[in-house]
């Protein structure tokens, strides 16, 4: 099984998500961490950053999951798996 590693949108940010700049810091944004892993997508950032990040994932990523904060220490929703 891959190694899991956590990912916040906002990491890839470098702080706060804006729709201004969030696709171009994604396009930049370097990978190699995270080749062949398992990674799981987690934080407070929109979906819509969640999705551009997991997109920029899939080619590299050996499986995709969101963590969803339900309230009961979150909830794993598997998005893609190689």
């Amino acid at each position: 099984m891959a190694e899991i590693v956590k990912l916040d949108p906002a990491d890839v940010a470098g702080g706060r998500v804006e729709i201004a700049s969030f696709a171009s810091k994604v396009d930049a944004f370097n990978l190699e961490t995270y080749h062949g892993k398992h990674v799981q997508l987690e934080g407070c950032a929109p979906t819509w950053a969640h999705l551009l990040v997991a997109g920029k994932l899939f080619p590299v990523a050996a499986a995709v999951d969101f963590i969803i904060d339900d309230g009961k220490g979150g909830k794993i929703v598997e998005v893609f798996r190689k």
